[in-house]
């Protein structure tokens, strides 16, 4: 049961990053023309899709890391906190811009869809705030002391592993949602400019 419930999780923030980087992507173009705040959110959007897929990455890594026996499990562990700790702070920067977005669209809408999405925003970016409040020193002060050098212990490769690791996920992450958005900002193009490419074709 543990390992569906994890395997759900997987799958629904690999569905939610892709949809942020294909909705956020689709109007990339639009947003440039806009600036502004619809600028703003776009970024905020992009961000949040590339945090989750490094995510995603850092936790395949860690698995096969651990699974192959490359890293041991404190090190696979202290690589998640590595993870953790470089992304939260995009994570909550990106969720407030989201998160008053929402509140902003559902107090002029005032639908009960709009209102839905504000919620869950809203207990989305609290419950990240307080997660990140309770966790962060802990997990600082782990990672300080996982590369500590400490008496009797010889050098472990390990770190500059855990190191190497968590940069190729950041790549991974951030390349996989561009990927995407451009893939998206393309697509629209083609649906907006066929139509006038019929209009042309049209005239005699």
């Amino acid at each position: 049961m543990e390992v569906l419930i994890v395997a759900l999780l997987f799958i629904l923030n690999v569905g939610i990053s892709f949809w942020n980087a294909y909705s956020c992507g689709s109007y990339w173009t639009e947003s440039k023309i806009a600036g502004g705040w619809t600028r703003v959110i776009t970024w905020c959007g992009l961000i949040m899709a590339a945090c989750g897929f490094t995510w995603t990455y850092l936790m395949i890594f860690a698995l096969l890391g651990v699974g192959t026996k490359v890293l041991t499990p404190e090190w696979g562990e202290v690589m998640l906190k590595i993870g953790y700790l470089i992304l939260i702070f995009p994570i909550l920067g990106s969720g407030l811009g989201i998160w008053i977005h929402s509140l902003v669209y559902a107090f002029r809408r005032r639908s009960f869809g709009s209102v839905a999405v504000a919620g869950w925003n809203t207990s989305a970016q609290l419950y990240n705030t307080w997660q990140a409040a309770r966790t962060v020193p802990g997990f600082v002060d782990d990672v300080i002391g996982a590369f500590t050098p400490k008496k009797g212990r010889g050098k472990d490769a390990g770190g500059i592993l855990v190191l190497i690791i968590v940069v190729l996920a950041l790549s991974a992450g951030t390349i996989t949602t561009i990927a995407i958005a451009r893939w998206a900002d393309r697509k629209v193009q083609v649906e907006v400019a066929e139509p006038e490419r019929r209009a042309m074709r049209a005239r005699p």
